[in-house]
């Protein structure tokens, strides 16, 4: 209650809002200062809404840092979907980035591939198993011809999206002989 000449003290206000919205105060120190006392000055705080309890995951699959929206049947080099051509015997390993956009974890079930070339290709670094409320993980697979022609093969991730799941689509490669 007394703060000798020169020094100071310390006061310390705690904002505890019970509704969203703008709030306003007067904090008002009373002193014995000839000229100022009380000591006034406004504050303010903004309330926010509760957020809503986490309960929703959001996938989302990018090659080369572009969108393979779910269900696309046509591979393209520009996301990474198309291995292009490769030499039988040899390799080309494509980096796919699932993200999770939602409010709740992500859970993924399993990564398989399908279809008459799946043969031709392998996950050679799976994903992790459950991907945090905006975060992501990777996945990675190589495709290695052991003949030539065109090798088309369904890649799927089973998750516990409500509307994506599972995210699948397309990927093909064309082996090459020497």
């Amino acid at each position: 209650s007394t703060v000798a000449a020169g020094g100071s003290t310390t006061l310390k206000v705690r904002f505890t809002p019970t509704a969203a919205g703008l709030k306003e105060a007067t904090l008002s120190i009373a002193n014995d200062d000839s000229n100022e006392n009380p000591y006034d000055f406004k504050i303010w705080g903004r309330g926010k809404a509760a957020t809503p309890p986490a309960t929703n995951p959001e996938i989302e699959v990018t090659g080369k840092s572009l969108v393979i929206v779910d269900g696309d049947t046509k591979p393209r080099g520009a996301d990474g979907t198309s291995f292009g051509a490769v030499n039988v015997g040899a390799g080309r390993t494509r980096t796919f980035v699932i993200r999770n956009l939602g409010t709740a974890a992500l859970n993924l079930t399993g990564v398989t591939l399908a279809g008459t070339g799946s043969a031709h290709y392998k996950v050679v670094q799976q994903p992790t198993s459950t991907v945090a409320a905006g975060g992501s993980t990777t996945l990675k697979v190589r495709f290695t011809p052991t003949a030539a022609g065109l090798k088309e093969a369904t890649l799927s991730i089973a998750n516990d999206d409500s509307n994506e799941n599972p995210y699948d689509f397309k990927i093909w490669g064309r082996g090459l002989t020497v």
